[in-house]
C-alpha cells in the first residue's frame, strides 16, 4: 500500500512570534527529528494537508512520507508523528512532532489499545475501569501496529488485564511494567450506595466545619488574652 505524502516546507524563522504569524496564514507549524538529524528541522503544513494525511492514519497508516517543496530537487523522508499539540478551546492541531524512520533500524513509538466486546461486559453488569490507553512498544518501522486489540468478550466482573496479559504482535516488543494493570471490570454502584456515600460526606463535611470554626473561636480567645496581658 502506498504510504500518505504530506507536503511540507522548512521554516527559515523559528519562535512564537513567528508561530503566531504562521497559524494565522493557515500554516500548522512541526519540527522533523531523528537519530540522523542534528538539532531537527522546522517545518510549516498547510492545514488543507493535515485531513488527507489523518484520514489515511484513521485506516491504520503509521508511516508518512513527508515530501519537502521548498527545494529544488524532490527531498522525501519517511516519518512518524510523534506527539501531537491541541489547542483544545479552539478544536484545532498547534504544533506537530515528526521523527525520522530509516527501514531496519529499530524505534519507540506509542500504540493505541483498542478495546473489542465492551457491549459483552455491560450486558452482564460490568463497568469497564481503564487505566492505560496505549502502550509505549519498540520494532521495526514496517511492523508499528495501528493498534492492539484487547478482547473483553470472556470477562467477568472482577476480571482484570495486565500489560503481560496483552496479545502483542510477533516482531513487536513492550517498553512498560508487564505487571501494570491495564483495565479491570468493576461491579457498578447501586442508587443506594450513591446516596450512602452522600450521606456520608455530609457528615464528613460537618465535622471538619465544626473542627475548623472550634479552631477559629479558640484563635480569638488567644488573641483577646494578649491584647489584655
Amino acid at each position: 500500500m502506498e504510504k500518505p505524502i504530506l507536503k511540507v516546507k522548512k521554516r527559515e524563522k523559528v519562535g512564537k512570534a513567528e508561530t503566531r504569524r504562521l497559524r494565522r496564514k493557515g500554516f500548522i507549524p512541526a519540527i522533523l527529528y531523528g537519530s540522523h538529524i542534528k538539532g531537527g528541522i522546522p517545518l510549516q503544513i498547510e492545514v488543507s494537508q493535515l485531513s488527507l494525511v489523518f484520514s489515511s492514519l484513521y485506516k491504520g497508516d503509521r508511516i508518512i512520507t513527508l515530501q519537502f517543496t521548498d527545494g529544488e530537487k524532490e527531498e522525501k523522508k519517511e516519518a512518524i508523528i510523534k506527539e501531537t499539540q491541541y489547542n483544545w478551546m479552539k478544536g484545532q492541531i498547534e504544533h506537530l512532532d515528526f521523527y525520522e524512520i530509516k527501514r531496519g533500524e529499530r524505534i519507540s513509538t506509542e500504540v493505541p489499545l483498542r478495546l473489542l466486546g465492551e457491549d459483552t461486559v455491560t450486558k452482564k453488569g460490568g463497568v469497564i475501569e481503564q487505566m492505560v490507553r496505549e502502550i509505549e512498544v519498540e520494532c521495526l518501522p514496517e511492523n508499528i501496529p495501528a493498534h492492539i486489540d484487547v478482547d473483553l468478550r470472556e470477562f467477568k466482573i472482577g476480571d482484570s488485564l495486565k500489560i503481560k496479559d496483552l496479545q502483542i504482535p510477533q516482531g513487536v516488543k513492550v517498553i512498560a511494567n508487564p505487571e501494570e494493570i491495564v483495565l479491570s471490570i468493576l461491579s457498578p454502584i447501586s442508587e443506594e450506595e450513591i446516596e450512602k456515600l452522600e450521606e456520608e460526606k455530609g457528615v464528613e463535611a460537618e465535622e471538619v466545619e465544626v473542627v475548623e470554626k472550634g479552631k477559629k473561636e479558640e484563635t480569638k480567645e488567644e488573641e483577646t488574652k494578649k491584647k489584655k496581658e
